[in-house]
C-alpha cells in the first residue's frame, strides 16, 4: 500500500510562492503555466487518481480543474473529494465553490462532495473548530484507508482493481464512501445503519447503480452475518451490480471492519416549466340577419296586429286588480 506523500508546487512565476490570495482565475493560471510538468507527474504507471480540494479559495478552485482536465486528457481513471464552504462564510464563497465543482465534474469519473455544514451533525457538544475539522478528516481518511486496502490487501474473496474499475466505469458519476468498524456481536441493524448513512457526504447511498464492499474480520465471523449484511445493502439499492469481498484481518480480532463504495449517475432535475393552459377561443357565430323583402300590404298588415297586440296589453292594467283576479 502507497505510504509516500510529496508536495508538487507548481505557477511559481506567477504566485512568487505567495499564494493565490483567495482568487481563482490566479489558481487556474498557476496551474496552466506548468502544464508541461503536471502531464510528466501523471506520466507514471499509475491505476487510480484521487484529486483532494478543498473548494471556494484560489488554489483548489481554480487548479483543480485544470489538472483533472489534463487526467482526463490522457485517458486516466479518477475519482475526487471536495469539500465546500460553511455557510457562514458567505454566499459569493458558495457560488465560486460550486462553480468550480461543476467544472471539475465534467472530467472525473466520479466525486465525492462533502460540505463543511456537515460537521455540525457529527459534531456534539461545545467542541472546538479544529477538533470539528479533525472529526471530518479522521472520518475521510478512514474510508480512503479502508478503501486502499480493499485495492492493495489480498482477501480470501477479492477485491482487484478490474472490479474498482467497474465501480467507476464512465464519466460525471456521483460516488459514496464509507467505512465502520463495530464488535462482530453488534446486531446487522447497528452496522448497517452506520454504514450506509455517512452524514459527512452530499450524495446518499440509496439507489446506487454500482456497489463494492469489503468485509474484513478474523476467522469467526459468520456466514449468517455476511448474507444479512449484503441483504440490508440491497433492500436500500436494489437494481445495483454488487461486487463482495471478503478479506481475514487479524487486526480486527472479534470485529468488523466493512468498506463500501458505490456510484451512481449525476441526474440534473430538470424544472419543466408548466405550459398555461389554452384558452378555447369560442367563436361567435354572428348572426346574419337575413333581409326578407315585404309588400306596402304585407307591411301595414303587420303593423295593425301589433297595434292591436299593444292595446290588449295596455287594456289589461286599465282594469282593477282584483278584477283582474276574477276575470284568471
Amino acid at each position: 500500500m502507497p505510504t509516500t506523500v510529496k508536495s508538487f508546487p507548481f505557477g511559481s512565476n506567477i504566485t512568487k510562492g505567495l499564494g493565490t490570495g483567495r482568487n481563482p482565475e490566479i489558481g487556474e493560471k498557476a496551474a496552466k503555466e506548468d502544464i508541461e510538468r503536471i502531464k510528466n507527474l501523471f506520466a507514471g504507471d499509475r491505476d487510480l487518481y484521487i484529486f483532494v480540494s478543498s473548494l471556494g479559495g484560489g488554489t483548489g478552485t481554480g487548479a483543480t480543474p485544470v489538472l483533472v482536465k489534463i487526467a482526463e486528457e490522457m485517458g486516466l481513471n479518477s475519482i475526487g473529494i471536495f469539500t465546500l464552504p460553511f455557510s457562514f462564510e458567505g454566499k459569493k464563497k458558495m457560488d465560486i465553490a460550486l462553480k468550480s465543482l461543476e467544472k471539475i465534474k465534467e472530467s472525473l469519473n466520479a466525486c465525492m462532495v462533502l460540505p463543511n455544514e456537515k460537521i455540525f451533525s457529527i459534531a456534539k457538544g461545545d467542541i472546538s473548530f479544529n477538533d470539528s475539522l479533525n472529526l471530518l478528516n479522521n472520518r475521510l481518511s478512514e474510508s480512503l484507508e479502508g478503501l486502499l486496502r480493499t485495492i492493495y490487501m489480498p482477501g480470501l474473496i477479492n477485491i482487484d482493481w478490474a472490479d474498482i474499475k467497474t465501480i467507476i466505469e464512465g464519466k460525471k458519476k456521483t460516488a459514496y464512501l464509507n467505512f465502520t468498524k463495530a464488535k462482530s456481536t453488534s446486531s446487522v441493524d447497528e452496522i448497517t445503519e452506520e454504514l450506509l448513512k455517512n452524514p459527512i457526504l452530499e450524495y446518499p447511498f440509496e439507489n446506487a447503480e454500482n456497489v463494492m464492499f469489503n468485509v474484513e474480520s478474523d476467522k469467526s465471523l459468520s456466514l449468517q452475518m455476511l448474507s444479512l449484511i449484503s441483504e440490508k445493502i440491497s433492500e436500500l439499492s436494489p437494481n445495483a451490480r454488487i461486487i463482495f469481498g471478503l478479506m481475514q484481518n487479524p487486526k480486527f480480532k472479534n470485529d468488523i471492519g466493512i468498506t463500501i463504495f458505490a456510484t451512481s449517475k449525476i441526474i440534473k432535475e430538470e424544472v419543466k416549466k408548466k405550459e398555461k393552459p389554452k384558452k378555447k377561443v369560442v367563436e361567435k357565430e354572428e348572426k346574419k340577419e337575413v333581409e326578407i323583402r315585404k309588400n306596402a300590404l304585407e307591411i301595414k298588415e303587420e303593423e295593425e296586429k301589433k297595434k292591436e297586440k299593444e292595446d290588449e296589453e295596455e287594456s289589461i292594467y286599465e282594469i282593477p286588480t282584483f278584477l283582474r283576479k276574477q276575470k284568471k
